[in-house]
């Protein structure tokens, strides 16, 4: 059985608190020691409303993918107005797709309610005892073995750099919930998290983290490789002991194989899924992330030989299936969803898709 009542350290928010001026987090990422704080997180239905008994700075729902509800915020001076609330659909291969979204509390929140069927958890980030991490803090990814000359080089945060607590991977009998299974990549698609940030960027990549590996129950994350407002690039889904991020080793043009994450019901096999950490439906990523997801793209279009302008059939490894979508694209270009954000979505052609396309100037 899956461990939900355990208050685990992992943490959590994604958006774009460094351009709106959001309140910074109650405490750093990491100690000097290799220490995050665990998560604590109190779960109740949705519908009526909750007062938590700790503070709290983010609140998970799960529900019914594509429900549309409001939530509210209860502070010390009163009750907040109604905020829209949409799950959007994510779901690993061969189980039914999930609604989710992660929702920032205001700051000093006291409680909260849900108008929409589904479950909640409020969760803190920053509160709990310290989960001590271990592992190198800081990998890379090239074209070849070591990174010939001249070969794009994407440099990233590990797991064990942002603070993954490696033990939601496994159930109470140390069995793997999402064993690594990788296929030949066809696609790679953008996503955003569509929530505002704490200020502590590792903290919001535990907090995607915790939503879908303890709420959700996957056993993981589910996206290959995540970005902040900064533009630091963070390790995602885990994929084995070898070092090697996203991949079974070091990728080849044609021959790169992705590890299965869960972004993209129904094509995510061999389908890489970047995440910016942020709200962009009435707002743009910053300068930094942009380039950063350029940069981030240009690598993986070079190491996997995906064509960024091309238009393909996606192939389906189990049923043959086929479904027509870009090589390089946007969630919102595969199912039926808002993501990564209107007002990004409405330039990703200019911003992302030809500027890696034309390459560094």
């Amino acid at each position: 059985m899956r461990r939900r009542t355990f208050l685990t350290g992992a943490t959590a928010a994604a958006g774009l608190a460094a351009l709106s001026g959001g309140p910074a987090p109650r405490a750093a990422l990491a100690g000097t020691d290799g220490t995050v704080p665990r998560v604590l997180a109190e779960t109740a239905p949705a519908g009526g409303p909750v007062r938590p008994e700790r503070p709290f700075d983010v609140v998970t729902v799960t529900g019914r993918p594509g429900s549309r509800g409001a939530i509210r915020f209860r502070t010390p001076s009163g009750t907040g107005g109604w905020e829209p609330l949409h799950l959007h659909s994510e779901g690993r291969e061969g189980e039914e797709p999930v609604g989710s979204a992660l929702v920032r509390a205001p700051e000093g929140a006291t409680g909260y309610e849900a108008d929409i069927e589904g479950s909640t958890a409020a969760v803190n980030l920053f509160d709990g005892e310290g989960l001590r991490v271990g592992g190198p803090g800081q990998a890379s990814l090239s074209a070849g073995d070591t990174g010939s000359a001249g070969s794009p080089v994407l440099r990233l945060r590990t797991r064990a750099g942002w603070g993954a607590d490696e033990s939601w991977r496994f159930d109470d009998e140390g069995t793997d919930l999402w064993p690594a299974v990788f296929h030949p990549v066809q696609a790679i698609t953008v996503h955003h998290t569509a929530m505002a940030t704490t200020g502590d960027h590792a903290a919001d990549v535990r907090a995607v983290y915790y939503l879908h590996a303890v709420e959700q129950a996957w056993g993981d994350i589910g996206y290959h490789l995540l970005i902040d407002p900064e533009g630091t690039v963070y390790e995602g889904r885990h994929s084995g002991g070898d070092g090697v991020p996203v991949f079974s080793g070091p990728p080849r043009p044609g021959r790169a194989r992705s590890v299965t994450a869960g972004h993209a019901f129904g094509v995510n096999h061999g389908n890489i899924g970047v995440c910016l950490l942020g709200d962009f439906t009435d707002a743009l990523p910053t300068a930094a992330a942009q380039d950063s997801l350029v940069r981030v793209l240009r690598v993986l279009c070079a190491v996997t030989g995906v064509d960024p302008r091309a238009e393909i059939d996606y192939t389906h490894p189990d049923t043959g299936a086929l479904t027509p979508g870009p090589a390089l694209g946007r969630h919102r270009d595969w199912l039926a969803t808002e993501c990564p954000g209107e007002s990004f979505a409405e330039v990703f052609e200019t911003a992302v898709r030809d500027r890696v396309a034309r390459g560094p100037a």
